[in-house]
This record gives C-alpha cells, structure tokens and sequence, in this order.
C-alpha cells in the first residue's frame, strides 16, 4: 500500500504537455507509409477496427500490442517479418489506437472474438499465426482456445495468463501493483487524465530493461493515443474484465493446445519460470528467454524476437 500511495502522489504531481511533435508525427507515418502496408479499417460488429496489413504469402502473423502501447509497439517487427514474405496483421485492439473505444466487451475471450471475425472479414483465413504480446497475448490465448483448428503457431510474450497457476501468487505480488490499481473503478482514470504522457513514460521505464528502447517520439505517440477520449477508461477495462477471464481461462485450461506454442519472456520480465506457466496450458511449448529486456520485448531486443519468430514460424511459402 506505500508503494501504490508513492505512485498515485507521484502521478498527481507529474504535469502534462499537449504538445505531439511533428518529428513524433512523421515516425508514426513512415511506420504506415509503405506501398505495402494499409492502414485501413474495417467494421466488427458495430466496433471500427484498425489495422495495418501487409499482404505477402499464404501464411499469416497476426501481432497483438497490450496495454501501455498500440499496434505501433511492431514497428520493427512487421517489416521484418513482411520482407520475409509473411502476410501481417497488426490491428489496435478493442478500445485502444484508432480503434473504437466501447464502453464494454473487454473480456479476452470477447476481444479475441473481434480479432478472430476481424481476420475473417480481411479473408486471411483459414488459419492463422498469433503472437501476443501484454493484453494481446491473453487475448492471443484466448483466440487460440476458442478457434484451435484456425491457429497453426501460437507465440505469447511477457504476460501472465488469468486463473493459469500461479496466477493467484503473482497477482499478490509488488510486480504486478499496477494489475490492482487499474482496476480500481475512476481512480486511475481520475489521476492519469492528463498526464497520460508522462505516467506511460514512467511506466514503460519502470517495467523495461533497455532504456533507449522508448525514445520521446515513442513515448508522444502513445501519450496522444492514451489521452483520447475514452482511452484510458478502455485500456482499464481490460484490467476490470480479469475475474472473468479467470474462469475463461480455467475452462479453456481443462484441454491443453495441440498447436506449438512460443513462451518469450524477458530477462528482467517473467524470465525463467514463464515456460512452465504456459505449459499448463499447452502441450507443445518452447520457452525462450530474451536478454536485455524487461516487459516490453518487442521494442526492447527486436532483432531477437524477429529472429526467434523466424525460426518458429512455418516457412512463409
């Protein structure tokens, strides 16, 4: 409870600059620019979607970002994995990024439905490659156990799963203070709004290892994307909506995943003990630790997570 008062008087201290550079703007638009890439949107249910897709073979990696980012988070994955000659979605999840922000519906196994019809609605189908980083590998999860015979590889990053052991002990955790603090109801949204900017930048420091890894063209772009309206209000839900993906997941849990799953952990993130949360829920798991990260893997080491995703792919051809 110190710690959570020092972070809540922390936040209510910080100031907040409005102010999104037109250096941050370009990096954003050079990352959606390409002749290959459209930055389009599509209608799931009545929630506009967005995505970036870059078609190339038959074989599809759809990247899901977590909370704290956007699709933006695979800015250096995509093209690699594009260039390869993969077919890649990267869609901003329900309520997050360009993406229509709901006032419900933040269940992962809900969210993951949305990907899955979104998938559907882009003819990328019939099966899938799903790597998730954060919120996106819960969701990941939750798509692959819903629609197993629509996922051939499953890749989860850096998250623990809702009610998969030993989820009841890390949740209790000093690492996981903020699980708890955004899901209280207004609280957070009452002493962030504002000051999205800088509670991201504190956070995504807080939680890496690499510090060059967000420099401030990142941190402005998820700054502007977090203080939209109704951003973090939707961001928190995902947090609010864990009692149900813990009994989800339970369910899920009672038959293991055929499909070989990718555990990536960071060093400084869930590390070594992440490969065997995952096996509990999947029979065919390789575990991977990555150096020289913390949480956010992705744009931590991401030569590494290309090079590991490369080699656990089906070739793109």
């Amino acid at each position: 409870m110190r710690r959570l008062a020092t972070i809540i008087l922390m936040i209510a201290a910080l100031g907040w600059s409005t102010a999104v550079t037109t250096e941050a703007s370009s990096a954003e638009e050079s990352f959606t620019s390409s002749s290959s890439v459209v930055d389009g949107k599509s209608d799931v249910d009545g929630v506009s979607y967005h995505y970036l897709l870059a078609r190339g073979g038959p074989q599809t990696v759809v990247l899901l970002h977590g909370w704290g980012t956007t699709s933006y988070m695979w800015r250096y994955v995509m093209p690699e994995l594009t260039g390869r000659g993969y077919t890649v979605l990267a869609p901003d999840i329900r309520g997050l990024g360009d993406t229509a922000k709901p006032a419900a519906g933040y269940e992962k196994a809900a969210v993951a439905q949305d990907i899955w019809k979104l998938v559907n609605n882009l003819d990328l189908g019939p099966t899938v490659n799903l790597v998730g980083h954060d919120m996106g590998g819960m969701v990941a999860y939750a798509y692959a156990a819903q629609h197993p015979a629509n996922v051939r590889t499953l890749a989860i990053l850096d998250v623990p799963l809702p009610g998969i052991e030993p989820w009841d002990e890390w949740v209790q955790g000093p690492r996981t203070w903020h699980f708890r603090f955004h899901a209280v109801r207004d609280v957070p949204e009452m002493l962030i709004s504002g000051r999205e900017f800088e509670y991201l930048k504190w956070f995504h420091n807080a939680e890496g290892v690499n510090s060059r890894a967000f420099d401030n063209q990142a941190d402005e772009i998820y700054g502007r994307s977090y203080s939209q309206p109704g951003a973090l209000r939707a961001g928190f839900e995902y947090y609010r909506a864990f009692p149900q993906d813990v009994v989800a997941n339970r369910v899920f849990a009672q038959s293991k995943l055929e499909m070989p799953v990718l555990a990536m952990s960071g060093i400084g993130g869930l590390g070594t003990v992440y490969g065997e949360h995952i096996r509990h829920i999947a029979k065919n798991v390789r575990a991977l630790v990555v150096e020289g990260a913390g949480h956010w893997i992705p744009e931590e080491q991401p030569a590494a997570v290309t090079a590991a995703l490369i080699d656990f792919l089906p070739p793109a051809k």
